[in-house]
């Protein structure tokens, strides 16, 4: 870090006289100050101090810059800040604009790291830091003080402050305009940053600073009722109903509180009064967790109903996400949402898992509720969740953060690096690691002390003092020696998994404690203890499988409190002769600056999950298949063979904790199911149809998913909205609003291109126009079916022509797709967004094979034959429509334009006359009626006879499925027609969808030589002409 010139340290220094202070025993009263725990060796101690290191490798002042920016200092030690300190781009910039999070954050992770550090020479580091970062921002702060349009109090790094100051005034539309860029999400992390320089550092500089901003806080919202309040807080804002709780707390003035009431979301609130195991279906996950704890603090300040009510919604939050949605890492989500349980799935075959975003907050609630009630559920929660997700977080050489833990079989981590990405989970990753001896022990005043974790570590405060040794979980128990004696209650956790053999020793005498096996509790040794009482807890662990939530195909293995896993491939070369796995090097394992750098889906490289290890054979005897090879390790081998599969190549893994494993793909979920169902499944079909979608989309929009959009620089009208039907989540607008996306083309691609979009019939009727780079590519209209839809749900394609593909002769890089509701309709709902490579034209062609007998009883498909070299179809059939034909709809994927309104066809031998020809039935479409030809005539070609037979398919009665304004599936269901012979056989030519039938009955065979260019009747030009009709020289010819 460089600090500004003339910035002297003194002026920093003078903010370090504050005097001890207790605040953090004000906020948390159950918990003992983080000073006051000390870690020993341990995985903890070891993530915790690398931490401490990491911490100081980031760029302080471009963490700053932002801060600095919306204050306008520009003179002084500020001068040229924004050159000399750029802000950092990642998440900062380019439609996307989250600058000052970060920045929050690591106020926090420098004020935990402070009190957790016991090497005095890095403390004194992370002090002067901390307060180099106080300095700065108390003069960005104080550079609002003679503003009157409400910023006074204001820090902030977004580039907004025209927004905040219309919202101050009542105004929320500044607010809507910038609302996907989530500013309160960013205030509070500053609001929070403050508070805890101030809670866990003792900084009282950072005290005021932070009651400053919590009257901004209070102020900017203060001429917005409730409604237009409601509408605000449906955007993402952290937990600033938390912290302005918590400045009640510390500074007792009751707007605070008020305030926090006013920042509640009522929805939320009101949603989880009873547990409800739908409601957080599809709602994006860490907006909702840190509702929940303003929810928590609130409800804990008092015993009125009002406060009940949401300590009662907190509760039932976790029970629904604990015990419903929560995987065996101990996080939730896929792609930030929650799931429901049908769509549970998600979990394995999506890459972008848990976000360690969530894990954070939801450690926060739960130590919060085990406050309230020492419910040992809560610490049962936050041990393994710790384990198996926070810890799993950090990498061991760098470390850097993982935002998704994929659990897709054989996926891999993708980690940060220090000062390129700025992602919410680097913030929550930045404070982690200094909180592991947070939650070890708390206590009800004087009376109880509670021994939640078995962490190596020693405590000492006024009351009490002890040491707890142990190498826990790698051995199955802990000493605890008490250093301060006293008359109190000790209370140890009895975890849920331990079995009967769990018991505790006081100086070797064997004690009867209250727990019962199976269930979650704690052991109370009531007594005056004295120093030097020696207390032992036996935790005897077993292996066990835990299914994945709602998808019971996988399952994982469990040992005490840790989820173990297998490596799939080798770290190096060296690892690869330690195992015997191949060494593989990750693609993308490290993120770079890109928006999306952070996320499996967008960076990773996937494996089929039918090339994953399968664990095939009866439930029951899956634990058969495991077996301990080095206790002391916690190491496992795991059978994964099968006899049944010669090119299965899986044969013994090695089980371990999951943590552990690193810079390789990995198996937490396996697939377990007898060869029977396996056999019966859809897996490896749908495996390969997802493979092939995969392989060809370029990029990928996952529209009303925050993340995915502020990846695509998303565009839309103020009254677009979002949602979920069955389980899948769109975005649209309403009537003449719009929906814009960047779709990205790094490798430069321009032959085939398309645009996929994701639709549901359930929208049918509503109307839009789909543009690329502002040239029009289709008029859409909802259909109310289409073939193949599943749940209604259905892709379409929409080809980018050649011309938009490049500029000046060069590959564009990106495309503007925009996709414009009617002026009568609301905007599709749109599912998802690709740009595809490979794009296949489906336009209609005729080809003879595609048509078969539509009526056996008046067409025997023997009576059939086809010429593939001539393209012809020969009938031997008499009788009036028993010519009878239909489209092999099922097996085939074609449509036609708007354009095309007639269906012809060309022949010889086919009768004119009246009652000769009728359609029956139109894509899918029959009301009971003869339709007669709007067309019937003899032509001549090159001297012999030919019948033209064409419908206005508009005027037909039965064109429900035929769109006039966008391009028609003719696939949904059967087209058929009956023609009469006027020979007994008959010889079809062309089948086809024109626009205009005159040009189809001037129809011209073509000259052996010299032809010009040749474009179908769709007007796409072709090089390579097969049997059929084409437009040379503005007119028709046959083939």
């Amino acid at each position: 870090m460089k600090q500004p010139q003339g910035l002297l340290l003194s002026a920093v220094l003078a903010m370090s006289a504050a005097a001890p202070v207790h605040a953090q025993s004000m906020l948390y009263p159950h918990h003992f100050d983080l000073s006051e725990v000390t870690l020993f060796d341990s995985p903890f101690k070891t993530a915790m101090e690398l931490n401490f290191k990491v911490l100081l490798d980031y760029d302080a002042d471009r963490l700053l810059a932002p801060f600095v920016r919306q204050a306008g200092l520009n003179t002084g030690d500020y001068a040229g800040w924004q050159t000399l300190h750029p802000n950092f781009a990642n998440w900062g910039g380019n439609g996307f604009d989250l600058s000052g999070h970060v920045g929050g954050h690591y106020l926090s992770a420098l004020a935990l790291a402070y009190a957790a550090c016991r090497d005095a020479g890095m403390k004194a580091r992370l002090k002067q830091r901390l307060e180099y970062m106080l300095k700065v921002l108390k003069d960005c702060q104080d550079a609002y003080d003679g503003n009157t349009e409400g910023l006074r109090g204001f820090i902030g790094g977004q580039p907004i402050n025209e927004a905040w100051k219309k919202l101050y005034a009542g105004d929320v539309s500044g607010f809507r305009s910038v609302r996907g860029w989530v500013p309160f999400y960013c205030q509070h992390k500053v609001l929070a940053g403050l508070r805890d320089a101030y809670v866990y550092a003792g900084n009282k500089e950072a005290r005021e600073m932070f009651r400053k901003l919590a009257d901004w806080s209070v102020n900017v919202v203060a001429r917005l009722d409730n409604a237009a309040m409601q509408s605000v807080l449906d955007t993402e804002h952290g937990g600033m109903n938390e912290s302005l709780a918590d400045a009640y707390t510390l500074f007792g003035d009751q707007k605070y509180m008020d305030a926090a009431q006013k920042y509640s979301h009522q929805t939320m609130l009101n949603g989880m009064q009873m547990q409800n195991a739908t409601f957080l279906d599809n709602r994006h996950a860490n907006t909702q967790v840190p509702k929940y704890i303003g929810f928590e603090r609130i409800g804990e300040q008092g015993g009125s109903e009002l406060q009940k009510k949401y300590e009662l919604a907190a509760g039932n939050f976790w029970n629904d996400v604990a015990l419903n949605r929560t995987v065996c890492i101990g996080g939730n989500s896929v792609a930030e949402h929650f799931l429901s349980a049908a769509n549970s799935h998600r979990y394995i075959d999506h890459l972008d898992g848990p976000e360690s975003c969530n894990s954070n907050n939801m450690l926060k609630l739960s130590e919060m509720l085990s406050d309230n009630t020492h419910d040992a559920r809560y610490a049962d929660f936050y041990e393994y969740t710790t384990w198996n997700h926070i810890l799993s977080t950090q990498d061991p050489k760098t470390g850097g953060y993982v935002y998704f833990t994929t659990l897709r079989p054989q996926g891999y981590r993708i980690y940060s690096q220090v000062n390129q990405g700025m992602w919410c989970c680097v913030g929550t990753g930045m404070e982690n690691h200094s909180k592991y001896g947070h939650f070890v022990y708390t206590h009800d005043g004087d009376s109880v002390i509670y021994v939640n974790l078995f962490t190596a570590s020693k405590l000492a405060n006024a009351k009490f003092a002890l040491t707890q040794q142990t190498a826990y979980p790698y051995e199955p128990q802990t000493r605890i020696t008490i250093d301060k004696g006293g008359s109190y209650t000790l209370a140890v956790r009895h975890p849920w998994w331990t079995t009967e053999g769990y018991a505790i020793l006081v100086n070797g005498e064997k004690q009867q404690v209250a727990v019962t096996p199976g269930k979650a509790g704690y052991a109370r040794l009531t007594r005056k203890w004295k120093r030097g009482d020696v207390v032992t807890v036996a935790l005897p662990m077993q292996l066990r499988t835990v299914e994945c939530p709602n998808y019971t195909d996988y399952v994982a293995f469990e040992y005490g409190p840790l989820l173990l896993a297998a490596q799939t491939t080798a770290v190096d070369a060296t690892d690869a002769d330690t195992t015997g796995l191949t060494a593989e090097r990750l693609p993308n394992e490290f993120a770079g600056e890109g928006r999306m750098d952070h996320a499996p889906s967008a960076m990773a490289s996937s494996r089929s999950l039918t090339a994953a290890p399968l664990l095939i054979g009866e439930r029951a005897h899956v634990l058969e298949r495991i077996a301990s090879t080095q206790p002391s390790r916690l190491q496992f081998s795991i059978d994964a063979s099968r006899s049944d599969a010669p090119d299965y190549k899986w044969n013994r893994l090695t089980l371990k904790p999951f943590y552990e494993i690193h810079h390789s793909r990995y198996m937490c979920y396996w697939y377990q199911q007898t060869a029977e169902n396996y056999a019966a499944s859809d897996m490896a079909a749908s495996e390969q149809a997802n493979k092939k979608l995969q392989e060809r989309t370029i990029d990928f929009v996952a529209t009303g998913e925050q993340q995915s959009e502020a990846g695509h620089e998303y565009s839309y009208s103020d009254d677009s909205s979002t949602g979920s039907y069955n389980d899948e989540t769109y975005r649209d607008a309403k009537a003449g609003g719009y929906i814009q996306y960047s779709l990205f083309n790094p490798g430069g691609v321009t032959d085939s291109l398309a645009v996929l979009c994701r639709f549901t019939t359930a929208d049918a009727g509503r109307r839009a126009t789909l543009t690329v780079d502002g040239e029009k590519l289709a008029d859409i209209v909802i259909p109310s079916s289409v073939k193949g839809a599943v749940n209604g749900f259905y892709n379409v394609e929409f080809a980018i022509p050649a011309s938009l593909a490049t500029v000046k002769g060069k590959a564009k890089d990106k495309f503007v797709v925009r996709l414009s509701a009617s002026s009568g309709t609301l905007c599709p709902g749109l599912y998802y967004l690709r740009l595809m490579r490979n794009h296949t034209d489906y336009t209609y062609r005729f080809t003879a094979g595609d048509w078969k007998s539509g009526d056996k009883g008046r067409l025997q498909p023997a009576n059939i034959s086809y010429d593939a070299g001539r393209n012809i179809i020969t009938v031997n059939q008499g009788g009036d429509n028993n010519v009878c034909l239909m489209l092999d709809y099922n097996n085939l994927n074609y449509s036609i334009s708007p354009r095309q309104k007639y269906l012809m066809v060309l022949g010889r031998n086919l009768s004119t006359r009246a009652g000769a020809s009728y359609l029956w039935w139109l894509n899918g479409k029959n009301r009971g009626t003869q339709v007669p030809p709007t067309i019937a005539r003899d032509v001549t070609l090159n001297g012999e006879a030919y019948q033209v037979i064409a419908w206005d398919m508009a005027r037909s009665g039965i064109a429900d499925n035929i769109s006039t304004t966008g391009n028609t599936d003719i696939c949904l269901g059967q087209t058929i027609f009956g023609l009469t012979s006027t020979t007994g056989t008959s010889y079809i030519h062309d089948i086809d969808f024109v626009a205009d039938v005159d040009a189809a009955t001037g129809i011209r065979l073509p000259h052996a030589a010299g032809t010009p260019a040749t474009y179908n009747l769709q007007g796409m030009k072709v090089a390579h002409l097969t049997r059929g009709v084409y437009i040379q020289g503005g007119k028709k010819i046959l083939l």
